[in-house]
Parts: C-alpha cells; sequence; structure tokens
C-alpha cells in the first residue's frame, strides 16, 4: 500500500493473514493517502490485529470502508476501534458482523459514536442487545442527518474555494513522443503503433496527492456543484476537527449573502433537518433478522446486507430560481466519500496538441495564459548534428510561443528517448545544447533539481523518468497562484447547467443561452457570467474566444468536438488523409486542391465534417475559421471554394527580382510565430475583392511562404515571408499606393496580434527608400516625410484603424 499509490480498494478476504499479516497492512496503512476500501473479511485477525488497525485508523485520512467481518475480534478489540473511531474522521462504513463482540464490545463502539463523525454504517453481531443497537442506531441517524443539512447549507451560501483545477498542455515537434508521454503519465503502457495526434486529443484526470497516481474522475459521484457543496462541507469539517486551527487556505473565510433562491420546499427541508430531528426517526425500528441487527428508516428501506444503515432519502441539489422545477436528486454516500478523499484534490486538464506544423496557425486559439506546458522533444536530435539544427529551431518556436501566450506560466521540458542515450555524458551534453539555447531568455522554465539539469529526461518505452516527471508536473499546478482563484457554488451550479446542454448542442449563445441559465442559478450580473466564462476557458471546460463581439457571443461547450472538426481540415494530407476514401465518392481533385492549393471546396467541407455536426452547422465552422482568420472566402472561381493557407505546403522558389518598393516588417528582436503570415494572407486576399469587380483583379498566386495579390488593377503586391531572418517583406508595385498599403499590412498585423497572439507580437518597420534603395526606420522615414510612403498624396499611411474588439467583417470595411 506504500508503493501503490493509485490503489483505491484492496479486497483480502478469506486469506488466513491472521494478526501478523494484518499488523503489516495497518503499517502502511498509516502513511497510505490513495486507499478508500479494504475488506479483511475471514481472514483469523484477532483483537491484537484489531489494535494495529485502530492505531493505523487514528492517523489515516483516506479510508472510508473497513470490512472486518467473520474475524475472531472480540470486546478488547472493539474497544481499540472504538477509541480510533473518537478521532478518526474519514472511516463511513465498518463491518464487524459474525465477530466475537457481544454488549460490552458494542457499547465501546456505540459511545464512541458520540465524538465521531463521519461513521454512517455499522454492522454489529445479532446478539448485541437491542438497547445499544437503538443508542448505535440514533448516533448513526444524527451524524447522516447533520452532513445532509451541512450539504444543504453549502448549497444555500455563497461560499467560495478554489475550482482546484489545472491545464496541461503538451507541445512539440511530431514523432517527439507527446501521446506517448501523456500515456505514460496516465499510467498507460508504451504502444509503439499509437496514431499521430490529429489538432489536439484532450482528456481529464484527477490526483489527490503529488505521489499518488492519476485516476480517470468519470466515477466521481454527483455533478460540479453537488460535489464542490461536499468539499465545502468535509473541508469544514476537517478545519474544526484540528485544535486551533486557523481557517483551512482551500476554503473562503468568510459567507457572503446569495441571490440564489432556492424553492420553498428545500427550504422548509433545510429547516426540518435544523429544528426537528425526531420526526425524521419516529418510525424506525429494530428488526428481528436472526442473523443480523438491522434498521429499517422510515421509507422502509431495508439493508439488505444487515448493516446499520439509515436510509434517508438523500438529494443532490441542481439550483434553479423557478419552484416547479425539480432540484433533488440523487444523493448518496459515495459523494461524501469522494468528497473526503478528494477535499485536496486536483482535476487536470490534459491537452496534446499535434506536432506536425500545420497545426501550428490553428493551435494559437487554444493557448492559454495559465496552466503547466510540457515541451517534449527527442534528445537524440540534439545529439546528432544533421538532426540538431532543426530540433533546435523548432524548440525556440514553442519557447517563444509559450512565452507569448503565458509568459508566466510554468514550462517544462521533457526529453524522450532516453534509453537510446544511456552514457550520462550524452545526457549532460543535452543539457549543455539546451542551456546555450535559453541561457536567460525563458525564466519560466522548471528546473530538473533531483538530476541538476534544464530538462526532464524520460524514456516512454523503458518507463524511465515518469514518476519524477509525474510528480514534478503537479507540484508546478499546485503551485501556479491561478488554480488558488475563488469561485462559488453559483459559478458551479452555472458550469452544470451549462453541461446539461451538451446532449442537446455543442455550442451556446452567450447573449441568449448563457445569459438565461445565469438568471436560472442567481448569477444576473452580465460581468460576473464572462468573468465565470474567462476561468472555466482557461481551464479547459469549454471554449470562449473574446476578441470580437462575435466571437464572444459563442461557447464552445464541447471543446474536443470544435478541435476534432477544425483538425479534419487542417492537417496533414500525406498522414491524416485516406485518398482512397475521397476518390470512392468522387471528391479526388477536391482533396487534391485542398492540400496542394490550398483552396477547399464547400462539397469537401461538407464530406469531412459530415460526421461532426449537421449540414447546418458547416457554416458554423466555416464563419468561426473565417473569424479566426483561419480561412477567407476565394472569390476567383464560379465553385465556392475557400483559401485555407495553413494547408499551403509548396514554398516558393524565386527565379528572378521582385519589383517594387520593400517594407521589412522585422520580428528578430522577439520572434514570427507560425500563423501570422498565413493569416495576414486570408485577409490581404479579403481585402483585394471587397468591393471590386474581380474579373478586373487576377487571381493570387499563392505559396507557403510567398504570395502575389493584386491589390488594385495594374497594382501588384508581393508579400514574403523569411524564416530564418524572422521578417516579412512587403514589394509594392505602384508607387501611388506604397503609403495606403502600408497602412492596410499594419492594421492587419495588429488586428493578428490582438486577436489571436494575445498583443504580444512587436515588430520594427523598415522602408525603402527609392532613391537610395537604402532600408530607413519608419520612425526617421516618417519624421524626414519620405516619398513616397510619406508624401502627401499618401497622408493616410500615418492613420492606422484599429481593429481591436472589432469584428473582421467592419474591419476590412474600415481598410
Amino acid at each position: 500500500a506504500k508503493v501503490l499509490t493509485s490503489i483505491i480498494m484492496i479486497i483480502l478476504s478469506t486469506n488466513d493473514i491472521g494478526n501478523g499479516g494484518v499488523k503489516s497492512i495497518a503499517d502502511a496503512l498509516k502513511g497510505n493517502t490513495s486507499l478508500t476500501s479494504l475488506n479483511l473479511s475471514t481472514n483469523e485477525i484477532g483483537n491484537g490485529g484489531a489494535k494495529s488497525l485502530a492505531d493505523a485508523l487514528k492517523v489515516n485520512t483516506t479510508l472510508a470502508s473497513l470490512n472486518l467481518k467473520e474475524n475472531q475480534i472480540g470486546n478488547e478489540g472493539a474497544t481499540f476501534l472504538a477509541n480510533a473511531l473518537k478521532v478518526n474522521t474519514s472511516l463511513a462504513s465498518l463491518n464487524l458482523r459474525y465477530t466475537q463482540i457481544s454488549d460490552e464490545g458494542a457499547k465501546s463502539l456505540a459511545d464512541a459514536l458520540e465524538a465521531n463523525t463521519s461513521l454512517t454504517e455499522l454492522s454489529v453481531p445479532a446478539n448485541v442487545h437491542s438497547g445499544i443497537i437503538g443508542k448505535i442506531k440514533a448516533r448513526i441517524l444524527s451524524t447522516r442527518r447533520t452532513q445532509k443539512r451541512k450539504f444543504l447549507e453549502a448549497l444555500k451560501s455563497d461560499e467560495k474555494a478554489p475550482l482546484n483545477r489545472s491545464r496541461l498542455m503538451f507541445v512539440g515537434q511530431g514523432k517527439a513522443g507527446k501521446s506517448a508521454t501523456v500515456r505514460s503519465l496516465l499510467g498507460k503502457g508504451f504502444n509503439p503503433d499509437w496514431d499521430s495526434t490529429i489538432g489536439a486529443d484532450i482528456s481529464e484526470r484527477m490526483t489527490s496527492s503529488a505521489t499518488s497516481k492519476w485516476r480517470n474522475p468519470d466515477d466521481l459521484k454527483g455533478d460540479f456543484t453537488s460535489r464542490f457543496a461536499a468539499r465545502l462541507m468535509v473541508a469544514h469539517s476537517n478545519t474544526r476537527n484540528r485544535p486551533n486551527a486557523k481557517a483551512t487556505a482551500q476554503v473562503g473565510k468568510t459567507k457572503e449573502k446569495t441571490n440564489l433562491v432556492l424553492p420553498s420546499h428545500i427550504n422548509k427541508m433545510l429547516n426540518e433537518e435544523a429544528i426537528n430531528d425526531s420526526t425524521k426517526t419516529t418510525n424506525a425500528t429494530v428488526s428481528n433478522d436472526p442473523e443480523s441487527a438491522r434498521i429499517r428508516n422510515v421509507q422502509h428501506n431495508e439493508s439488505s446486507s444487515g448493516r446499520i444503515r439509515p436510509s434517508l432519502k438523500n438529494t443532490s441539489v441542481q439550483v434553479k430560481q423557478e419552484p416547479n422545477d425539480e432540484i433533488v436528486r440523487e444523493f448518496e454516500e459515495k459523494l461524501f466519500l469522494d468528497a473526503k478523499r478528494d477535499v485536496n484534490s486536483l482535476t487536470l486538464s490534459l491537452w496534446d496538441f499535434g506536432g506536425q506544423q500545420v497545426f501550428y496557425a490553428m493551435h494559437h486559439i487554444f493557448l492559454t495564459k495559465s496552466g503547466i506546458y510540457i515541451l517534449v522533444f527527442d534528445v537524440r536530435e540534439l545529439l546528432e548534428p544533421n538532426r540538431k539544427h532543426a530540433a533546435l529551431k523548432y524548440l525556440l518556436f514553442w519557447l517563444r510561443s509559450i512565452k507569448l501566450h503565458a509568459p508566466t506560466a510554468s514550462l517544462i521540458l521533457t526529453g524522450t528517448f532516453l534509453a537510446d542515450i544511456s552514457e550520462r555524458e550524452s545526457v549532460s551534453g543535452v543539457d549543455n545544447v539546451l542551456r546555450e539555447l535559453v541561457k536567460d531568455s525563458f525564466s519560466q522554465i522548471v528546473t530538473n533539481v533531483n538530476e541538476g539539469l534544464v530538462y526532464f529526461p524520460i524514456d516512454n518505452k523503458e518507463a524511465l523518468g515518469i514518476d519524477n516527471l509525474r510528480c514534478v508536473v503537479e507540484e508546478q499546478a499546485r503551485d501556479d497562484n491561478s488554480i488558488s482563484e475563488q469561485v462559488s457554488i453559483r459559478w458551479m451550479a452555472l458550469l452544470d447547467q451549462i453541461h446539461s446542454k451538451r446532449n442537446q448542442s455543442c455550442y451556446l449563445t452567450l447573449s441568449g443561452d448563457i445569459r438565461n441559465l445565469g438568471l436560472e442559478v442567481g448569477i444576473g450580473s452580465s460581468v460576473e457570467q464572462e468573468t465565470a466564462l474567462a476561468l472555466f476557458h482557461e481551464r479547459g471546460l469549454l471554449i470562449h474566444l473574446t476578441s470580437t463581439a462575435i466571437l464572444k457571443d459563442i461557447v464552445v461547450i464541447k471543446p474536443q468536438w470544435l478541435v476534432d472538426a477544425l483538425g479534419k481540415v487542417i492537417c496533414d494530407g500525406n498522414l491524416h488523409i485516406d485518398k482512397d476514401q475521397f476518390k470512392h465518392v468522387g471528391l479526388e481533385e477536391d482533396l487534391k486542391a485542398t492540400f496542394e492549393k490550398g483552396l477547399a471546396s464547400r462539397d469537401f467541407l461538407e464530406y469531412v465534417w459530415k460526421g461532426e455536426c449537421e449540414l447546418e452547422q458547416v457554416d458554423f465552422f466555416l464563419d468561426l475559421m473565417e473569424r479566426t482568420m483561419l480561412l477567407s472566402k476565394w472569390h476567383f472561381s464560379e465553385n465556392e471554394l475557400y483559401l485555407i493557407p495553413s494547408l499551403l505546403n509548396d514554398s516558393f522558389v524565386e527565379t528572378e527580382n521582385i519589383n517594387g518598393l520593400r517594407c521589412v516588417i522585422d520580428f528578430s528582436n522577439t520572434f514570427l510565430p507560425n500563423g501570422v503570415f498565413q493569416r495576414l494572407l486570408c485577409l490581404c486576399v479579403a481585402h483585394s475583392t471587397r468591393g471590386k469587380d474581380n474579373k478586373r483583379i487576377m487571381e493570387p498566386c499563392l505559396h507557403k511562404t510567398f504570395a502575389k495579390i493584386e491589390f488594385e488593377p495594374s497594382c501588384i503586391v508581393h508579400l514574403r515571408e523569411d524564416e530564418e531572418a524572422q521578417s516579412i517583406t512587403i514589394f509594392v508595385g505602384n508607387d501611388k499606393f506604397a503609403g495606403q498599403y502600408l497602412r492596410i499590412v499594419q492594421a492587419i498585423l495588429r488586428k493578428v496580434n490582438h486577436d489571436v497572439m494575445g498583443s504580444g507580437l512587436s515588430w520594427d518597420i523598415y522602408l525603402e527608400n527609392g532613391v537610395t534603395k537604402e532600408l530607413v526606420f519608419q520612425s526617421e522615414a516618417q519624421k524626414e516625410n519620405l516619398s513616397p510612403w510619406f508624401s502627401c498624396e499618401n497622408i493616410q499611411a500615418s492613420v492606422i484603424p484599429s481593429g481591436e474588439n472589432v469584428d473582421l467583417a467592419g474591419f476590412l470595411e474600415r481598410l
């Protein structure tokens, strides 16, 4: 139990363990923080073994169920266990049926229940006097009612506590082993045939301590609201049970009055629980079952196992304002057991981003300011001269991208394939290369203190370094100040209401759906609703983009649905597409145009999205991609086509000099992220056809890093991205429009920066002097009224239209 820190249930019945064996188990229990259920029935355990277990129960804080049925425990052992119950705060179920305990031992247990606040189920032998059973029954009934009352009080309050949720983002080059690393952290075996990630894979896990394995949270009982209220209740109970304990940091110190309205019958129930305990127990009687003492409650709901388990009707509350709506749902004992186990738990939202370069432009809209970033790379590539340069380029790209979107988030460098470079010199050699790369520019990097490295070497196939990495990831998540942000029951109720719509829709509107759901749970302020959505977005519960009013009105409540839909279009055509499938349905040419020219037909898009949505939702995806500048309508064909610049995969080979004045946009002081040039092309193409007769405009010539676009008849603009120089050069073919196009390009870049890059980009602009052919810094050129950039005819060049918080159509109109 000391080693298997992820085990939550152990069944060891009928194994002749005896007192000696159970002592070893009890010693392990003293330090275990994951086990919640232990079955030691029929194991020849006597009073000595009961004492060992009792000593463990005095310090263990997670075990909730202990089955000691059919053992040799007598009154002395019962007394040991009773003394433990006086201080234990986690055990909810104790089975002592068919033991040697008589009235004396049962009375010790009954007396102990006066001090115990957690036990809600106790089984004793059949020969115990009915009066003692009645005392046990009354105390357990009281405990159950007290728990229920406190739970309802927590629901009615607006007390705040942290959400206890973080987001992990795994990024890096394709085939570096990101998905294998995620699988290793989740305790899954290495699979050499695992498919490449398309877009991103999203999963969730929960952990209770830095030493435990991450478990699937799907088996948790109750919704967000119920679990949050139960956690509040348990946290308060734990605080009160610690002598002179200060208010726990996990729970807000004060209770606020809430505007949230509970229906009258719930308030009535709450009052009855507080002032009229006796009315709920008057009909409870002792059964004459010969095998064991049994109790029946007012609903005559009998415990099939013969345990003293009063079955008060339990409820889980979903708060709504309308009194006629049903808000009382099943509320089981397991909810409290989960809360006791998970009062300090942490839920992790894992985002495994596809590593192929084609996805990078899309990833920018999903990267968040908070969370933990795990940058995965192949250590072998940094040791091989012919692969080192490309590997460092990808590493630097991701280091800069993370710093751009999340300058204060923790960043963990993780090197895979450790088993292939087993020598310590190689491990140190990788470390030296990385230290030279990062220098002092990335203070957010988490160092590997145990090994004295700047990265964490692991091997997924051989399971090397995984436990250390898992521990560090969780420690960083727990130390992240952002996860301590306080939320209220109302926010949890809103989250439940939002999630309840998942079976009906994949997205909601802020102005309609969310506003109404907020009112239902007592959140009338639009500011508070949007603040809650911002937190849910950061924690990976939904996707809410806020750069423009129209995007802000869309709340995607199924993140994987959106990621999958985008990944069906923006992907590697050679790696992720079944070409025979498209040939079979007659879309072979459409497929070819999509992945060779970046031009997708409506028929192609409807086909790839047919499994994600109804046909009417195709327009939703098209609109979202257009507003996030991943796509632009293509007006140079009679067919309905869409330009997707991320799919342009052929580089332009310059065969002759390009005519035109140069405008160089230099990002070298920071960096030029993948996705900026593609979005620049999107908006330039959109602008070139806006309000013009397309028959008079030349069809653009587009490549991965080069474009030739006719903005006006007989005025051609060339755009070229230089990845090595970290710059974009604009060549204006007609001096008359130089100032105008300078203004347009600057405006587009500012909008891309604001809408997609978190306003983290910066750049310098140099303009060519038409006479000397020298490049002049923009501010100097403007000061000197350098012609033609700042001539009288182009005086508007100094006035750059703002794109912040402006819808795309309105922005293009301003240009």
